[in-house]
Parts: C-alpha cells; structure tokens; sequence
C-alpha cells in the first residue's frame, strides 16, 4: 500500500456511485468485507497488474457463464452455423471467447443469464460467423450469396449493408492481390483469426452484427452453387 493511499483520507468527492454503495450495504457482513480486502489489495498494485487482474477476472467470470449456458445455445448455434456450411467446435473456451467479443463491444457482463441476453448473444455469433464467411469469399461467391436471397430488398440489403463495406476494407487494406484481369473478383482474402476480428470491428458496430444474425434463419445458401460454379462475371455489373 503507499503511503499516499495509508494516510490521506478521500472523502472529498465519491467516484462510486450511490446505487452501487447502496447494493454494497446491502450485501452480507463477510461479502462486504472480501470486497473491501480485495479492492485494497487492488490498490496496491502497479497498473499494469491491475489491468491483468480485471483481465483475468473478466475471464474467469466469462468461463463461468459459458459453462452455464452451454447446453441453452448449443443447438440454437450449431444448427444455424451448419446451415452456411460453417463447422465450429463449440465448447467451453468457444463460448467464453464469444462472450469476451460481445463484452468488449457492451462493456457488460449479466447478473443473470436472462432469456433474452443469451438470444442475443446466439444472434451476435451467428452474425460475426457469417461475416467471417463473407470476408473469406471470393467476390464472385459473394455475389452469387447475395443473388440467391429470394427477395430483391434482401439482396440490396445484404450487398450495400455487409459485402460492400467488407469489400471497401478489403481493397483499402490490400489484403487482396488482383488477379492477372486487374480485378479483384478471382481472388480470395487471407487473414488470421487476429487480423479477420480487426477487421470486422473496425467495418462493423454491434447492431450490424445482430442484424444479419438475426436475418440468418430468412437467408438462402447453397454450397454447390455459391462455391462451385463456373467462373463467369459480369463486368457490366453496377454492383462491382
């Protein structure tokens, strides 16, 4: 402890706010004085310990409630991700990294598992899956996605709301080599799990990663002739 913290008293301006000292009364003798041990304990330490301290804490929390929640999302996910032909081992440590991504973009960890937090959090990894899947297509696959969706203003949403944008950060990083015509369309991105995740936060915020999530179950995918078919594209195309 320093001496600053062991012998100047702060009571000049509260930085916890009142519904949390009044949560705080509230509680049990012994939680109120192992909250009161751990912080002082915190206090000790240098910044940088702090920061991996909350980190770890945030981690630990984080496994605890992917453990909990598990058998509630596992179908709900795996039968949608299976839908896009998307294999994914959705354990423990899945679940939790999941959860870290949506708290790192809410700033937020539930009290309780609520009904409607874990289907949100079902539509946030279903959505970052098939972004995932869009930023690792072609844009000849990407433009038979979009051409396969039933609806004509589900087309125009999927291209100018999530392929185009993934197409601008694409080009605008150079992550993807032309090919010998000087387009862009024959070739695929190559990125590392690090570098895709980048990617995606800076192109898009939390709404746009529900909403397609949430758009999974209406959209159209056929493997065979998104990945399959010949190599034919218009040029005249106003979408390229």
């Amino acid at each position: 402890m320093t001496p600053i913290f062991g012998s100047q008293r702060f009571d000049k301006g509260r930085i916890i706010p009142d519904s949390f000292l009044e949560e705080f009364r509230k509680k049990d003798p012994s939680t109120r004085r192992y909250l009161l041990n751990s912080m002082t304990l915190f206090a000790c330490i240098s910044p940088e310990q702090q920061h991996q301290a909350l980190n770890d804490l945030i981690q630990s929390e984080l496994i605890s409630l992917a453990e909990k929640s598990k058998h509630y999302m596992y179908d709900r996910v795996i039968s949608l991700l299976q839908k896009f032909n998307i294999e994914k081992e959705l354990d423990d440590k899945a679940i939790a990294e999941y959860y870290y991504r949506y708290y790192l973009l809410t700033g937020l960890i539930p009290e309780n598992l609520t009904a409607d937090y874990l289907n949100e959090l079902i539509g946030f990894i279903i959505g970052l899956e098939i972004i995932k899947l869009l930023f690792s297509m072609r844009f000849v696959e990407q433009q038979r996605f979009f051409e396969i969706q039933g609806r004509y203003a589900m087309q125009v949403l999927l291209f100018y709301r999530y392929i185009k944008p993934i197409r601008s950060k694409i080009m605008q990083d150079k992550i993807l080599e032309k090919d010998v015509a000087g387009t862009y369309y024959y070739t695929k991105a190559r990125l590392s799990e690090d570098k895709l995740f980048d990617s995606i936060f800076e192109v898009f915020k939390l709404d746009k990663i529900l909403g397609i999530g949430n758009l999974a179950k209406d959209l159209n995918f056929d493997k065979d002739y998104i990945y399959n078919s010949p190599d034919v594209p218009d040029r005249d195309s106003s979408f390229f």
